[in-house]
C-alpha cells in the first residue's frame, strides 16, 4: 500500500499491489479489531482457492512408454483445486484507519457477518467510525480475555514463537521449540502499567499483581527529563546513553564491591544517584538509559518475586514497553538473569503485536472451534521477524511501509509432536540451524541462486501454450531471488 500524506491531510487514494496488503479481502468472512493507543491491528479469515498441480516428470528412461504426442513434453500436469481457510493480521498506525476501513468496505464481497469484534483501548473511541464505514455491529470483548486467548494460540500453533534475547551472543535469538503442554505461564502485559498474570489453562487465568510503574511512567518521565515526547526516540536516546554517569554504583559509596553482601562494584546501588550531588548537566542520552534500567529493574524483579511465589519458571514479557525493541528486551533480561541467578528465563514472542487481535478474532469463532484444527504460519505472507521496529528491519519496511502483516493456513487436522516416540520432550533433533550457522547458510543460499534461472526456464517450458508464462517466471525469479537477499541480511 502506498500512502501520500502531508503533515496534516491525507491523500486517501491507495493503489494497492494485488499480493501484498489485505489479501484475499473479497473472500473475507469474518473480522475482528484490536485498537491500541497508536496501532490498529486487523483480524480477517477467508477461504483460499487454488490450483494444485500434480506433477510427473519425463525423463528418458520413461520416456519409451509415452505416446509419440506427448514425448517433446518435460511433464504431465494434472490440475486440482483446492479450497483452503486463512487468517489475516495486519498491523498499521491508528492514522490509516479511515482509509483502511474505506478500502476494505469498497472491497468486501463474501462476508458471512453482520457483527465485528472488537478489543483494546480504541475500540469504544472509533467504535462509530467502524459501524459507520463497513455497515458492522461492533461487539466489544474483554481485553485481558483476548490477549490471553491470543497468546495460548501463537504458543500452541507457531513453532518458534517464543525466544530468548541474548544481546552479545552469536545469535541474539534463541528460539524455543513449541511444547504440547504450554501451561502454566506468567504473562508480564507492559503497557502503560503492568498486569501480571497467571495462566493455568486455556479459559482459566488471574491477574496475580502488577504495578503502575510500567511503559507510561518510562515514557512520561522520560519526557518530563529529555523534552522527548516520542516513546521510540526515548528509547534511540536509551540505546546511546551511559548509566553510570547518572547512577550511583555500589563502587561509588564503597570504592569497590560490598563482598561480604556478594555486590559487585558495577550494580546500581542507587538509580539517579549521582545526579542529586554532582554539580553538572546530564546527557539526554545517559538520562533515559538510566531512566530505562530502574523501570526494567523493578518489573524484573517483581515478575521474578512472583513467579517463585507461584511457582512458575516460564514467563513471557509483552506489551507496548516491549515491541521487540532490543534495548528494552536486553535491560528485561538482564534483570530476570540477576534477580534469579539465571533459574528463570525472560522469554519474548515474535507477534506478540497480534495477541488481543488473535483473541478477539478467535472470540466471535468459537462456533467453529478453531482448536480442533493445526495452523501453520504462511511465511510468504508474512512481514517476517520484528518488522515494527524501524531499526531492526528496514529492508521489510521499505517493502511494506508502516504495514506488518502475518498469515496463519489451516491445516484441515489436528498436528500432534511426533506421535511414535516415547517421549517427545526428550527427542533431540538432529538439525541444522541456518540462523547460526553462517558457513552452512551461505552454501545453502549460493545452492539456490545457483537453481534459479534453472527453474525459471523450465517452469517457461512447462507451459509452452500460455504467452503470459515467461512474464510470470520473470516476476517469480526477480521476488526470489529479493527473498533469498532478505535472508542473507536478515537471516533471522
Amino acid at each position: 500500500i502506498f500512502f501520500s500524506t502531508s503533515r496534516h491531510t491525507m491523500d486517501k487514494s491507495i493503489t494497492l499491489p494485488p499480493d501484498e496488503i489485505f489479501r484475499n479481502l473479497e473472500n473475507a468472512k469474518r473480522f475482528a479489531i484490536d485498537i491500541g493507543g497508536s496501532l490498529t491491528k486487523l483480524a480477517y479469515y477467508s477461504t483460499v482457492q487454488h490450483k494444485v498441480a500434480k506433477v510427473r516428470s519425463f525423463d528418458k528412461a520413461t520416456k519409451v512408454n509415452i505416446p509419440e504426442a506427448a514425448s517433446d513434453k518435460l511433464y504431465e500436469i494434472s490440475v486440482q483445486e483446492e479450497v483452503t481457510a486463512r487468517l489475516h493480521f495486519i498491523k498499521f498506525e491508528n492514522a490509516y484507519i479511515e482509509t483502511c476501513l474505506d478500502f476494505i468496505k469498497d472491497h468486501l464481497v463474501n462476508t458471512e457477518t453482520k457483527v465485528i469484534k472488537a478489543t483494546g483501548g480504541g475500540a469504544h473511541k472509533f467504535k462509530e467510525l467502524i459501524e459507520r464505514k463497513l455497515g458492522l455491529k461492533v461487539d466489544k470483548e474483554d481485553e485481558m480475555t483476548c490477549l490471553i486467548k491470543g497468546c495460548n494460540f501463537v504458543l500452541r500453533n507457531i513453532p518458534h514463537e517464543a525466544f530468548v534475547y541474548a544481546k552479545h551472543a552469536d545469535s541474539e535469538f534463541r528460539f524455543q521449540t513449541t511444547q504440547p503442554d504450554i501451561f502454566p505461564y506468567l504473562l508480564v502485559n507492559i503497557g502503560s502499567g503492568v498486569s501480571i498474570v497467571k495462566v493455568e489453562s486455556e479459559d482459566k487465568f488471574e491477574r496475580i499483581g502488577g504495578s503502575s510503574i510500567g511503559g507510561g511512567t518510562f515514557w512520561g518521565l522520560g519526557a518530563l527529563l529529555t523534552k522527548t515526547k516520542r516513546f521510540d526516540e526515548l528509547l534511540q536516546l536509551a540505546s546511546k546513553g551511559q548509566h553510570t554517569s547518572v547512577d550511583m554504583l555500589v563502587k561509588d559509596i564503597y570504592g569497590g564491591s560490598y563482598g561480604s553482601l556478594g555486590l559487585t562494584g558495577d550494580l546500581i546501588a542507587s538509580s539517579f544517584g549521582k545526579s542529586a550531588t554532582a554539580d553538572k548537566e546530564f546527557s539526554k542520552e545517559d538520562m533515559a538509559k538510566s531512566l530505562l534500567h530502574m523501570i526494567s529493574n523493578d518489573i524484573g524483579q517483581l515478575a521474578c518475586l512472583y513467579a517463585k511465589l507461584h511457582n512458575l519458571s516460564r514467563v513471557y514479557f509483552g506489551g507496548f514497553f516491549i515491541r521487540g525493541h532490543p534495548v528494552t528486551m536486553h535491560t528485561i533480561t538482564y534483570s530476570i538473569n540477576f534477580f534469579t541467578k539465571g533459574e528463570v528465563q525472560a522469554l519474548f514472542l515474535r507477534h506478540e503485536g497480534y495477541l488481543g487481535a488473535i483473541g478477539a478474532f478467535l472470540k466471535g469463532a468459537e462456533e467453529d472451534n478453531p482448536n480442533q484444527y493445526s495452523w501453520g504460519e504462511n511465511y510468504a505472507g508474512s512481514s517476517g521477524l520484528m518488522s515494527v521496529s524501524p531499526d531492526m528491519n528496514p529492508m521489510q519496511r521499505a517493502r511494506s511501509g508502516t504495514f506488518d502483516m502475518l498469515e496463519m493456513d489451516r491445516l484441515e487436522r489436528q498436528l500432534v509432536n511426533l506421535p511414535l516416540l516415547q517421549d517427545p520432550s526428550s527427542y533431540i533433533p538432529d538439525t541444522m540451524d541456518l540462523t547460526e550457522d553462517a558457513l552452512a547458510r551461505e552454501y545453502w543460499l549460493y545452492c539456490f541462486e545457483e537453481a534459479l534461472d534453472g527453474v525459471v526456464k523450465r517452469a517457461v517450458a512447462s507451459q509452452p501454450d500460455m504467452p503470459e508464462a515467461a512474464e510470470r517466471a520473470e516476476k517469480f525469479r526477480q521476488k526470489y531471488r529479493h527473498k533469498l537477499q532478505t535472508l542473507r541480511h536478515q537471516p533471522l
